[in-house]
């Protein structure tokens, strides 16, 4: 009975054997270096032949225990990639090693690309002869870290005929999986049109902007040059000038070699989330990169920054001293009247910027053009505040004493009182007088606000206020400060005079900038009746020797102003700069013709844009580097209404002055400068624009 069963049993495996391949699918099955023993590797062919490409399918299986890592194809700012040596094997061609979406990890303080716990790599091999036998002999390497990191060896050997291999499901499974992992490629034609990748070489900063809008928390890595690591920064959804929403990914780019090139390259982008990934092939191009956060939050602190910076400017500074020189002409104040007095004159900043924003809502919605200072294109206002800053100035001098309630003069001459709506009114004049002027900051808020929507808008006015309020919220907040200035005694007359002096200084230019819609001669009638009616009512109130102290303080302040902004301050300004009218077509023309364009928007009443041209655009090395030849000088004046120029504002996401950009043909689109100019940051985009 057992001979039977033996022989039937032979006889089965005789006829299994005359229908199986010469050959099983190959394996190494687990392999260990003994001296690394948390890292296991095989090596598994699928089985299958693609007898087109002659390619034969595998996979590279790696299992990391714990918190050992392993990195991707390019580590990031530390570690080594895995590679394999395929140098030993015959009748083996090409080797495509794909790569699945990589994690990003932070390895001993530096950022970088890899795998944790098991990875599977698909593999693709091309046998140049699929009927010969083939020897695979590779020699993996890799790199493993926690808090050490382990180079180890495994040598991967495998010999097979293509054409006689048997399919290995669990191989074939695991293949599938791991190509799914792999990022879809994406031809550069497609990619371009979906990624924008800017490189601003000045700052060594990359910008990858998204275009596709659908991705939810996106993972963004850059690869493709070999010479050049990219650090990643942040990833952030954005709002762009038009309103679109995008992702935008910063990297800091650095090189072990030579200084970046990366404007005539092509890079890999790689994006994933919980639901996709693609690797684009992008050309990068020259880009001037902006990381200011346009998140709400991020603005409201600009917001609030920018509106305390205001009461330092020249324009709200000779207010701000005239309320607490009333508080110390006045010690017998009690504390409780200081607060009040303080809190209404802070209620009276807020409540102009509401209406400001009121103004700038009212705008919007009829169409017209908006921007901070708009209201100086007005010669109806600046007349007004012709008025306001004449009364305040001579009532410094004590040219009347009018007691609240009273007419509407009354109440923008008094400085005082126990009346609250005269320190109210006294606020808002404090914010008319900001409006012309620009802080840093100030104008990354006012263009986000000015761009947003109704709510937005006027939570950022009011954190402007709030902002310039501070100061005045502080003394409101501790009374007790206002015992720590001095008594009053006769420096308080030097004071009165000093402050009267600035509003007069005030009153002058405001009716320099009626220029544009009254006769000159008729300004200088007026600007000389209020010079005489000024310095007579002084002369009587505290004799000639004011009148020539304060003449002397006026020659003191324009000789530190001129030592201030000229490296030879006894030479006058140059004023032979060629400016031609501000016209986009002639600008892309320009740039057309290899020259670099820098482009000036400015107005007569913007106190910022005088102090950008007096201390740097007419100062060395600036001034000489704008006078080359390849330079082409454009201006655009503000002073007056223009809607060209504010459509040219608006289009760079722009509501008020300064504005300067740099154009040139390694940067066509422009590279924006901030609203107050630096030296160093005016020649670096020239450079950067220039085609030299």
């Amino acid at each position: 009975m057992n001979i039977v069963k033996t022989i039937i049993f032979s006889t089965l495996m005789l006829m299994l054997a005359s229908i199986t391949p010469l050959a099983n699918a190959a394996t190494t099955g687990w392999l260990v270096n003994d001296n690394h023993p948390p890292v296991k590797v095989r090596f598994m062919l699928t089985g299958e032949l693609d007898e087109k490409t002659n390619t034969v399918p595998a996979i590279l299986d790696v299992q990391l225990d714990d918190d050992w890592k392993m990195y991707w194809r390019t580590p990031g700012e530390g570690g080594i990639a895995p590679k394999i040596d395929w140098s030993e094997s015959s009748n083996l061609g090409d080797v495509n090693w794909q790569w699945p979406t990589p994690q990003q990890y932070t390895i001993m303080g530096y950022k970088t690309q890899g795998y944790q716990g098991e990875v599977v790599f698909p593999i693709a091999l091309k046998v140049e002869d699929i009927n010969a036998p083939t020897s695979l002999m590779g020699k993996f390497t890799l790199s493993s870290c926690t808090t050490v990191c382990v180079l180890t060896d495994y040598q991967l050997e495998l010999d097979l005929t293509a054409n006689q291999l048997q399919a290995d499901t669990e191989a074939m499974f695991e293949f599938n999986k791991a190509i799914s992992a792999v990022p879809q490629l994406v031809d550069i034609d497609t990619a371009n049109d979906q990624v924008n990748v800017g490189w601003d070489k000045a700052q060594n900063l990359l910008q990858v902007t998204l275009l596709d809008d659908s991705w939810r928390q996106p993972q963004v890595i850059v690869d493709g040059d070999k010479e050049t690591n990219f650090n990643p920064i942040s990833v952030s959804r954005q709002t762009r000038d038009d309103g679109s929403k995008v992702w935008t990914a910063f990297f800091e780019v650095s090189t072990w070699n030579e200084d970046a090139q990366l404007d005539t390259k092509q890079l890999n982008i790689t994006v994933s989330d919980n639901q996709r990934a693609y690797e684009y092939a992008a050309n990068v191009r020259l880009a001037s990169i902006d990381m200011s956060d346009n998140s709400l939050l991020t603005m409201l602190f600009f917001a609030l920054l920018g509106g305390l910076i205001l009461n330092v400017m020249p324009c709200v500074l000779p207010v701000l001293g005239m309320k607490l020189s009333s508080v110390i002409a006045a010690p017998n104040l009690q504390k409780n009247q200081i607060r009040t007095q303080f809190i209404a004159s802070a209620f009276g900043i807020i409540v102009s910027f509401w209406l400001l924003a009121a103004f700038v809502i009212m705008l919007k919605v009829t169409g017209q053009a908006v921007g901070w200072g708009v209201q100086f294109q007005n010669p109806w206002f600046i007349g007004f505040m012709v008025i306001v800053t004449s009364v305040f100035s001579l009532n410094m001098l004590g040219a009347f004493e009018i007691n609240l309630p009273s007419s509407l003069q009354t109440k923008l001459a008094t400085t005082g009182g126990n009346d609250h709506r005269g320190h109210f009114l006294q606020g808002m004049f404090a914010t008319l007088l900001a409006t012309p002027c620009s802080a840093p900051f100030l104008g990354t808020a006012v263009a986000f606000a000015l761009g947003a929507d109704v709510l937005s808008l006027v939570v950022i006015f009011t954190a402007l206020a709030i902002g310039m309020a501070l100061p005045w919220l502080l003394v409101a907040m501790f009374p007790q400060i206002a015992g720590y200035f001095p008594k009053p005694g006769r420096w308080m007359n030097i004071v009165k005079v000093f402050f009267s002096v600035l509003l007069l200084m005030t009153s002058l230019w405001l009716i320099s900038l009626l220029s544009s819609f009254i006769n000159v001669i008729a300004l200088w009638v007026i600007a000389a009746v209020l010079v005489l009616g000024f310095f007579g009512l002084m002369a009587k109130q505290y004799g000639v020797p004011a009148v020539i102290a304060s003449f002397s303080m006026v020659v003191m302040f324009a000789a530190i102003g001129a030592f201030a902004t000229s490296d030879d301050w006894s030479n006058p300004l140059p004023t032979d700069l060629t400016w031609t009218p501000l016209e986009q077509t002639d600008i892309a023309s320009s740039v057309a013709q290899g020259k670099t364009v820098f482009v000036d928007v400015t107005a007569d009443w913007c106190i910022t844009c005088k102090a950008n041209k007096v201390g740097v655009i007419l100062q060395d090395p600036v001034y000489s580097m704008l006078k080359q030849d390849h330079m082409a000088l454009v201006e655009g004046d503000w002073t007056t209404a223009s809607q060209p120029i504010t459509d040219y504002l608006q289009s760079h996401g722009r509501f008020g002055v300064p504005f300067n950009v740099v154009y040139g043909p390694n940067a066509p689109d422009g590279i924006k400068l901030p609203v107050i100019l630096t030296t160093e940051q005016v020649l670096a985009a020239i450079e950067q624009a220039s085609a030299r």
